[in-house]
């Protein structure tokens, strides 16, 4: 059904609508309300007490914006028997257009107490003169800014839920199948909306969203079970080569950790196994997956199949094969580099060796699951930083062998909950050691005021041998890549600022006047970036201004020091992997947090300060999860991996197994439908749209 079929809906709205996201009737049906406002009692204000959750109706009596250090909204509500503070301390200035002297309201929120009773940011509906008060539960929905300008506030979202319900055939597509939500003992989708929509009391809310929140992680997990299910059929055996680990292992110039040890023995297990091993080696940066991998490879090698390491970047691959190429010669393997800059007759050499079988490992990039790619006996799949890669990317590297084993790679540690639904079809193998050696980073957090100074002490440190790192949340000074008016300084900003700096201070100091600075993004080409990168590393360029392309591949030991501009724009998990560039040698290293002023600097203060508490980054992951949501902890906000619409990783955690152990008993209880249900099922699990899977599964 179209919009324009509601009444009350003209061009105007249907436009102001269209530009909030909602475009159709199954948008306004999956618009549920952020809250409710509970009218089946109103509280005068002379009863209420210091954390009372309350809902009183009155008049503004006085009303204004308050200046100071912190610029904030006040406004007085009487209703006759006392009076109570109104306080607002983000968007303001909306608030004290709307909240005029003489305007009746209803208000709901939990009662504060400073010199005086006060509600803080509380919910604020227009109750005009001589409206009855009707004792229901009200929605509280979600209002965008374009809606409020055109006067489509709660009262007009309402009666527009209270017409859709009324609509004769009202469907709602990719609903979950009726016989499903039977065979649950749930109420039908539709239903469970109407309930939100328009409720009667809360149990039944409660009861509405639980399901639906089963409902929306119901599809993904019915997927993982079936996946987990068909790795138990496949697989085979193979003879691992334990003497080549061992003789490999004894090669390293250190001493494997105990975490490293434990996490190899359990991917030997695996590979020995005779079913499909798939797992996840998750660990903090710096922890040593990589030799992890490169032990395991050897295995199987030594069974005289091969394996293909895949990592994001030309950089990283060109990384990890000078860095292993030593051991795999000396063990007699034969390892090639393919990436999308290999030359055509090298490339043809390549292929043509692992066609036959004459090359054991391949390391390189997206090149390796390109069509001409093909294996004489492809047994182990390794994907480095996979949250860089999607499904079909991965599924399409794994179809060059047969059912081969994989070992996917994560320097962003996952808290256990996530682990389990993300990777529920995966073994989950933890490094939590640092190797030996690596000294703490030390994280401070610097006041944007101090900024001179900043500048100042990094020229001393680079002149002195230091690299650095300038890390910036844009790419170009017009800000034609950023979506917000913010002032975040660019890549090229502080490139022009740093280099100014230095030919100010020059004057001076010699040793200041010969620093080179450089920037680096992701919208450069490719082989630029590298090269600048690389000069980087060879302590040709001391300052690196760089935005998260350097989040990962990038493994310079001499670079020491930091400075992240606005870190406020930030994940912590994000922060944490850039952080992670630093301190990769055996020297001192140290992180700078250029905090911002004002509000932002309130807002963001206490999480900035959590992080530069720790550098565990398994505690970091659980706080980027309170704080921002599993949608970021990868710190890729474009991504939408692991956006739920109903379901919130905090407060619904317990879910996840219950959900998992559903569908288990639904692929299982074969007797539970006919073969049309099934059908049914099989094709709304399979196709239902879930951000989910991308760049995950």
């Amino acid at each position: 059904m179209d919009l324009s079929n509601l009444p009350g809906l003209g061009p105007k709205r249907l436009e102001k609508l269209n530009k909030s996201g909602l475009s159709t009737i199954a948008d306004l049906l999956y618009n549920i309300p952020r809250t409710y406002l509970d009218q089946t009692k109103v509280s005068k204000i002379a009863d209420l007490h210091d954390g009372d959750r309350a809902v009183v109706i009155g008049i503004i009596t006085r009303a204004g914006i308050v200046k100071g250090r912190m610029s904030r909204f006040m406004a007085v509500l009487t209703d006759g028997s006392a009076e109570i503070s109104l306080l607002f301390f983000r968007g303001t200035r909306f608030i004290a257009n709307r909240v005029k002297p003489g305007t009746r309201w209803l208000v709901s929120g939990t009662v504060g107490s400073y010199r005086g009773l006060q509600l803080v940011h509380p919910d604020m509906q227009p109750f005009d003169e001589g409206e009855a008060f009707n004792g229901q539960i009200l929605p509280v929905y979600p209002i965008s800014e374009v809606c409020r300008e055109a006067k489509m506030e709660q009262r007009f979202f309402r009666n527009l839920y209270k017409t859709i319900f009324n609509f004769p055939g009202l469907t709602l597509p990719n609903a979950c199948p009726r016989e499903l939500t039977d065979y649950l003992h749930f109420a039908p989708v539709m239903d469970n909306l109407r309930t939100l929509h328009m409720p009667k009391d809360f149990d039944s809310i409660y009861k509405a969203k639980r399901e639906l929140k089963i409902l929306e992680l119901l599809p993904f997990c019915l997927r993982m079970v079936k996946r987990r299910e068909n790795q138990k059929i496949r697989g085979h055996e193979r003879q691992i080569d334990l003497g080549n680990v061992m003789a490999a292992k004894a090669r390293l110039p250190f001493q494997l950790t105990a975490g490293q040890d434990a996490a190899l023995n359990t991917i030997i297990d695996g590979l020995n196994g005779k079913k499909q091993f798939h797992a996840l080696l998750q660990g903090d940066v710096g922890c040593g997956k990589t030799v992890v991998a490169m032990l395991a490879i050897m295995a199987v090698c030594g069974a005289g199949e091969q394996c293909a390491l895949m990592v994001p970047t030309d950089i990283l691959a060109r990384q990890h094969f000078k860095s292993l190429k030593p051991f795999f010669d000396a063990a007699g393997i034969r390892v090639h580099l393919l990436v999308g800059a290999t030359p055509a007759a090298e490339k043809k050499v390549i292929l043509g060796e692992l066609q036959m079988g004459l090359c054991n490992v391949v390391i390189g990039t997206h090149a390796l699951f390109s069509k001409d790619v093909f294996f004489a006996k492809l047994g182990l799949v390794i994907i480095d930083e996979q949250h860089r890669f999607g499904v079909s990317q991965r599924e399409a590297l794994l179809a060059k062998g047969d059912y081969p084993d994989m070992l996917v790679m994560s320097a962003t540690p996952i808290p256990r909950s996530l682990a389990m639904t993300l990777y529920g079809d995966l073994k989950v193998i933890s490094i939590k050691e640092k190797p030996a050696g690596r000294k703490p980073i030390k994280t401070r957090l610097v006041n944007t005021a101090k900024r001179e100074s900043m500048k100042q002490f990094i020229c001393k440190e680079a002149a002195g041998g230091n690299l650095c790192y300038w890390i910036a949340s844009r790419v170009n000074a017009d800000g034609s890549d950023s979506t917000d008016e913010s002032n975040a300084r660019s890549v090229d900003d502080i490139v022009n600022e740093m280099r100014a700096f230095i030919a100010a201070f020059g004057h001076t100091d010699v040793s200041i006047a010969k620093l080179k600075v450089a920037g680096v993004h992701g919208q450069m080409d490719d082989t630029q970036r590298d090269e600048i990168i690389k000069q980087f590393a060879a302590g040709e360029i001391q300052i690196l201004v760089a935005t998260t392309v350097i989040e990962v591949g990038v493994n310079v030991p001499a670079a020491n020091l930091m400075v992240i501009d606005q870190p406020d724009r930030f994940g912590l998990a994000q922060l944490h992997q850039l952080r992670g560039r630093v301190g990769r040698g055996n020297q001192e290293a140290w992180c700078f947090l250029m905090t911002p002023e004002g509000e932002a600097a309130e807002t963001s203060m206490e999480r900035l300060s959590q992080f530069a508490a720790t550098e565990d980054g398994f505690e970091i992951a659980e706080l980027d999860l309170k704080t921002r949501g599993a949608g970021n902890l990868e710190g890729n906000e474009q991504s939408g991996a692991w956006v739920f619409r109903w379901f919130d990783w905090i407060h619904d955690q317990e879910l996840i197994s219950q959900t998992l152990e559903r569908a288990e008993h639904i692929l299982k209880d074969g007797s539970a439908f006919n073969e049309t249900a099934k059908e049914k099922i099989q094709t709304w699990y399979n196709e239902k749209p879930s951000a989910n899977e991308d760049g995950v599964h």
